[in-house]
């Protein structure tokens, strides 16, 4: 699990004295922008409003005419199912664009149209999870953890005329308890144990190549763009969603945030319509990966040492921008990290780095209405590995599932899903094997803002050692405003 440091009085004045100063600019943008003088558009430049905007139906004279029609749901790339959700959506797509209707304020009466026609786009979600031991070993706990997540993105093509560009920054709140703590698990039951406030990402990103190549700068973290799935978005154990947690857990600075980020640099670039390569190259700093002065630890070196580098190459048979119903992918990559790092075996020695890859997959294979609706059944399946267990704990994981979307076709939003994880324990940790973790659950969709999960997990080998095994039941819920 990740440790937190407590904040410096300091840190505390300068975010509290930041916040009120963004909400003031982000405010008086808006005035600004409510200001501006109604202009009739060209042809072309209509257009363009009407895929920034809200997709609201445009009248000759540019306002809304409540005759027209919805626009239908714009389509959306294959790895960026959720961009209006700041918890879900990956690096790819933190500026890609999306309807209100996928948020539970919408436009907030024209004023998030005008501001995206200024080039700037917050996002704010919230999703809290209540989960209890129901087997009562060691005793019963009942525990809530819930995160707060905000983002601004800002199109600084439109705001400063630099083609291509825009600056992303995002925050999170969090509260409750560690249920996983309590119970002694290598994987924890759920992601949203992060208690107290922290500062995300911060980052320039540029396109070029008409939008072939993405190029990214600033405070980052792996684990948002490296060795994730759609599906995985799922779950709600942090042993697969976003990741497949022996990432993370063999190497912190491999997490993201909450707690921390790394100074780094990565690439995404678009070879064909169906095959993608990602690399980057991040900074080790441990102090900063575990959240430090409330992820404002910008120091580079604090005894680390070298870099984390991570690169994939993925596959999309369907294309990005394909078959919204027939989601497929596929990703190979490697990751390398030459810091010092501490022997799992308990002794004061250091290790010099390690190397370990991943490989994870997942496609479409049942549509009951035939190709190109949403219904239907996704398998997919992952595996991690660390050529060096004397500085990882987890230095083997395996995982594999599936889920179904519109199992109830009155209901085809609704997903049901099970899945399966295994992680070996080091062989330099005497006493252990692997831990093992079944979930399954049920996303009750309402409308596309909100979701309610039950959940059942059962863990077999709990802290990889042979002990009684514990049944977690639980319900999620989330909602993007």
């Amino acid at each position: 699990m990740k440790s937190f440091n407590a904040p410096g009085i300091a840190t505390r004045t300068a975010l509290f004295i930041a916040a009120p100063m963004l909400l003031l600019v982000i405010v008086s943008s808006n005035a600004f922008s409510l200001q501006l003088p109604s202009v009739d558009p060209s042809a072309e430049a209509q257009k363009k409003d009407q895929a920034d905007a809200s997709g609201q139906a445009q009248s000759p004279s540019g306002q809304a005419s409540p005759q027209a029609p919805a626009t239908p749901p714009r389509q959306k790339r294959i790895d960026c199912q959720h961009p209006a959700d700041p918890h879900r959506r990956h690096m790819g797509c933190k500026d890609e664009a999306y309807d209100w209707d996928e948020t539970l304020s919408h436009d907030w009466t024209g004023i998030r149209s005008k501001m995206r026609q200024l080039g700037i786009t917050p996002a704010l979600s919230y999703t809290g999870v209540l989960q209890t031991n129901a087997t009562g070993q060691p005793h019963q706990v009942w525990s809530f953890a819930g995160q707060l997540v905000a983002a601004l993105d800002v199109d600084l093509e439109k705001l400063l005329r630099i083609q291509g560009m825009s600056a992303n920054v995002g925050g999170s709140w969090g509260t409750g308890s560690n249920l996983s703590g309590s119970l002694n698990t290598l994987f924890p039951v759920n992601s949203l144990y992060a208690p107290t406030y922290y500062l995300g990402e911060m980052y320039l990103q540029q396109t070029l190549l008409n939008k072939s190549l993405t190029l990214v700068a600033g405070r980052l973290a792996a684990a948002n763009t490296f060795a994730t799935l759609p599906v995985f978005t799922n779950y709600i154990s942090y042993g697969v969603n976003p990741n497949p947690y022996p990432l993370g857990r063999n190497d912190i600075t491999f997490f993201g945030p909450p707690t921390g980020a790394e100074w780094g640099t990565q690439a995404i670039y678009n070879v064909t319509p169906v095959i993608q390569v990602s690399a980057g190259l991040f900074n080790t700093n441990l102090n900063s990966a575990n959240g430090a002065n409330h992820g404002t630890d910008f120091a580079l070196q604090q005894g680390n040492k070298g870099a984390l580098v991570v690169a994939q190459v993925s596959y999309f048979p369907h294309t990005l921008l394909g078959d919204q119903g027939k989601q497929g992918e596929y990703t190979l990559g490697f990751l390398t990290d030459n810091n010092s790092l501490p022997s799992v075996s308990g002794s004061k020695t250091e290790s010099g780095g390690y190397t370990g890859m991943f490989a994870l997959g997942q496609e479409v294979v049942y549509q009951p209405d035939g190709p190109g609706t949403s219904r239907g059944l996704t398998v997919w399946g992952s595996w991690a590995y660390n050529a060096k267990p004397l500085v990882s704990v987890l230095p083997l994981f395996w995982g594999a599932g599936a889920s179904y979307q519109g199992l109830i076709p009155a209901r085809k939003n609704d997903v049901l899903s099970a899945g399966w994880i295994y992680g070996q324990v080091s062989n330099y940790i005497p006493g252990t094997s692997a831990e093992l973790v079944l979930e399954a659950n049920y996303r009750l969709a309402f409308g596309r803002f909100l979701a309610i999960t039950p959940d059942f997990q059962y863990i077999w080998n709990p802290g990889g050692v042979s002990a009684p095994g514990i049944a977690v039941a639980g319900v999620q819920a989330s909602v993007v405003f």
